[in-house]
């Protein structure tokens, strides 16, 4: 018989788990997440055999058989909703504009790689999104060579994303062309061609960390920093501005801003979609 536990957290309970997802992913629990919290501790409360929130938190501390509970824990926090080329006019920004603008100035100066970073990936829509757009501007026929590096929190996700087979409902909004091009039908569903997938390197990351990553020219990070209080949105800025070469850009959410954040990067906008560029 599993063991009985409680609906709901008690406000030491709710403070412990709260400090312990802020310092562990730089997520910040607001109070009216609680509910959704508590059903979350309930979750992994039944799977590993314990009976409260407190000996569950514990257990995330040891450091040794906590590492991994640690991971599926954080993994449930996350809301994968995201789809193929969600939010179109960025989309759009990125394949008349700013690709081409990057592309150019890559060919003129003679450098060979192109390098995006697709942060907070889910389930890979919106990376194959970007190998989709990178592909259909032919950067190798100028000797450029497109690398898309995409991370997530959820390992559950990342497994979801590096099978890359969706069913029909999801591909339904990748225009028919580049469905015929970059997909394959499979047992009723579309599967990702080898080719496309080759662009892209899918890896684990909490961005309350480095990855080491470098001379990016484009970082999209849609729906991540509203999870994050505004010290860590500011570190988040940060990381983007080190991380990115000369003149890059970032894309953020619809309901996230740069504004008030410095005049590190200046603001794009071009027929509905919108863009952030590193001041040089």
């Amino acid at each position: 018989m599993p063991p009985v536990v409680t609906d709901l957290l008690t406000d030491d309970e709710f403070a412990l788990f709260r400090t312990l997802i802020y310092d562990e992913a730089g997520i910040a629990l607001r109070p009216e997440r609680r509910a959704f919290l508590a059903s979350r501790v309930r979750s992994r409360l039944q799977a590993c055999g314990l009976r409260s929130p407190y000996q569950y938190y514990r257990l995330l501390n040891d450091g040794s058989q906590g590492k991994e509970e640690l991971l599926h824990f954080l993994d449930l926090l996350t809301i994968n909703e995201t789809s193929f080329f969600r939010n179109a006019p960025q989309f759009e920004l990125l394949r008349t504009r700013v690709l081409p603008e990057v592309v150019d100035r890559k060919a003129r100066n003679g450098e060979a790689a192109l390098r995006i970073w697709s942060a907070g990936c889910a389930t890979g829509e919106e990376p194959y999104s970007l190998a989709m757009t990178v592909a259909e501007q032919h950067p190798g026929g100028r000797g450029i060579t497109p690398r898309i590096y995409a991370s997530d929190i959820s390992l559950t996700a990342l497994e979801y994303a590096q099978r890359g087979v969706y069913p029909e409902t999801k591909v339904q909004g990748v225009p028919a062309p580049l469905r015929q091009r970059h997909f394959q039908q499979r047992d009723g569903g579309y599967a990702v061609r080898e080719d496309l997938k080759g662009l892209i390197v899918f890896d684990y990351h909490n961005l309350k960390h480095e990855n080491g990553l470098t001379g990016l020219d484009i970082i999209f990070c849609r729906n991540v920093m509203i999870y994050f209080d505004e010290a860590e949105q500011r570190r988040l800025v940060d990381k983007f501005h080190r991380a990115l070469g000369p003149q890059g850009y970032v894309f953020l959410g619809h309901a996230e801003s740069f504004q008030g954040f410095g005049s590190a990067f200046r603001f794009l906008y071009v027929n509905n979609g919108i863009a952030y560029q590193k001041v040089a």
